[in-house]
C-alpha cells in the first residue's frame, strides 16, 4: 500500500468539483479557505470549483482538472469540493494511471467515495474519507473533529475517541444529542486494513469493471478488514439487501469488524429498524452501528488502505491507525 507523503506548513491543496461546485455555499467556501491557511496551508482551485447546478462541469473536464491537480508537483494534496449526485458519469474519463503515478493525499466524502475506492482498492494508494468537504471547514473555532483531521493530514496520527455529543438532527449542527454507538454482536476489538465509504454510493460500483474488490481482499487477507459505511438515505430495507448484496460478492470474506454509520435520512416503508436488519444481515461479524463517520455530525478521519485497530466496550470507545 502507497502511503502518501503527510503535510507540512506551507504546502498546498489544490481543490477541485469532480460533484458539485461551491456558488450555493460560497460563503462557507470562502471560511474555509481563511481556516486552511490560519492551519499553514495555501490553496489552489480549478475553474469549476466556483460553479452552480447539479454538477460542476462536464464529465471530461471534471477528468482533466482532477488529472491537471494530480500532475501539477506543487499541490501535495487534493480535495473535492462538495458532493453530490452525478460523479458516477466521469469514472471512465478518468486516467486513474495519472493518480496512481504522482500519489497524493485525495480526500472527499458522499459522492467521491467512487474515485477515493477505486484508487486505493485497485492502485493500492490510500485515499482519505474525510469528515467534511471543502465547505465544511468553515466554523470558527473549528470542532475537534475538524482540526483532528487537519492534524491526521500533518501524519498525526491522533486516536480518535467517540465523541460525547452528535447532531440532533441531520444538517442542523446542533451537537446536542447524547452519541452512542451500538455493538450489535457483542463488544468489538479488532484490527485490519479501513477500506469503506458512503455505502449509496459503493453499491453503484458492484460488477463494473472499476470493481476489483475481491482481488484487492486476497492481496490483504491476512490483515483482515474493518469496514466502514457512511448511510445517508437507505431505507432500512435498502441497506439490508445492500449489505446482502456485498456479502454475496464476497466482499466480507476476510471482514475483521463493520462500522456503520448513523443513517443521515432515514426513508423507513416498513416497521422495521435499521438495527435489526443490519443483525439478520451479519450475524457472525462484530458491528458498530451509529459509529462516527458520515454524514451525521461528528464524523472520524478515515484512511483507506490503513491498518487500523477498533474498540467499543465499557471501557473504551475508539479508532486508532498503526503504522
Amino acid at each position: 500500500m502507497i502511503i502518501p507523503e503527510y503535510l507540512e506548513n506551507g504546502d498546498t491543496i489544490g481543490i477541485t468539483a469532480c460533484s458539485c461546485g461551491v456558488s450555493k455555499k460560497i460563503d462557507k467556501f470562502m471560511k474555509t479557505l481563511n481556516n486552511l491557511k490560519d492551519n499553514g496551508f495555501e490553496v489552489v482551485e480549478t475553474c469549476n470549483v466556483r460553479t452552480d447546478g447539479l454538477v460542476s462541469s462536464d464529465d471530461v473536464t471534471r477528468a482533466r482538472e482532477l488529472e491537471e491537480l494530480f500532475l501539477d508537483e506543487k499541490v501535495k494534496m487534493v480535495a473535492v469540493a462538495r458532493g453530490g449526485d452525478f460523479l458516477f458519469d466521469m469514472l471512465d474519463k478518468v486516467d486513474f494511471s495519472i493518480l496512481a503515478n504522482n500519489p497524493k493525499w485525495f480526500a472527499g466524502s458522499s459522492d467521491p467515495t467512487s474515485l477515493l475506492y477505486i484508487l486505493t482498492t485497485v492502485y493500492d494508494v490510500a485515499t482519505i474519507y474525510s469528515p467534511c468537504n471543502m465547505t465544511g471547514l468553515d466554523e470558527s473555532p473549528l470542532h475537534e473533529s475538524y482540526s483532528t483531521y487537519l492534524k491526521i493530514l500533518k501524519g498525526n496520527l491522533t486516536k480518535q475517541y467517540k465523541y460525547d455529543k452528535c447532531e440532533r438532527e441531520s444538517f442542523s449542527d446542533d451537537l446536542s444529542k447524547d452519541n452512542e454507538w451500538v455493538n450489535i454482536n457483542g463488544d468489538v476489538r479488532q484490527e485490519g486494513i479501513l477500506i469503506g465509504g458512503c455505502i449509496d454510493v459503493l453499491k453503484d460500483l458492484i460488477g463494473t469493471k472499476f470493481d476489483k474488490t475481491n482481488e484487492f481482499i486476497e492481496k490483504y487477507k491476512e490483515e483482515g478488514f474493518i469496514w466502514y459505511f457512511d448511510v445517508f438515505s437507505m431505507s432500512s430495507i435498502e441497506l439490508y439487501n445492500t449489505l446482502l448484496q456485498f456479502k454475496y460478492a464476497g466482499w466480507f470474506k476476510y471482514a475483521k469488524a463493520i462500522l456503520i454509520g448513523k443513517v443521515c435520512i432515514q426513508n423507513n416503508f416498513v416497521d422495521v429498524g435499521y438495527e435489526e436488519l443490519i443483525k439478520k444481515a451479519l450475524l457472525d461479524i462484530p458491528i458498530i452501528y451509529k459509529f462516527d463517520v458520515g454524514h451525521v455530525k461528528p464524523s472520524f478521519t478515515m484512511i483507506n488502505g490503513m491498518k487500523a485497530r477498533v474498540i467499543s466496550c465499557n471501557q473504551e470507545c475508539s479508532l486508532e491507525y498503526i503504522d
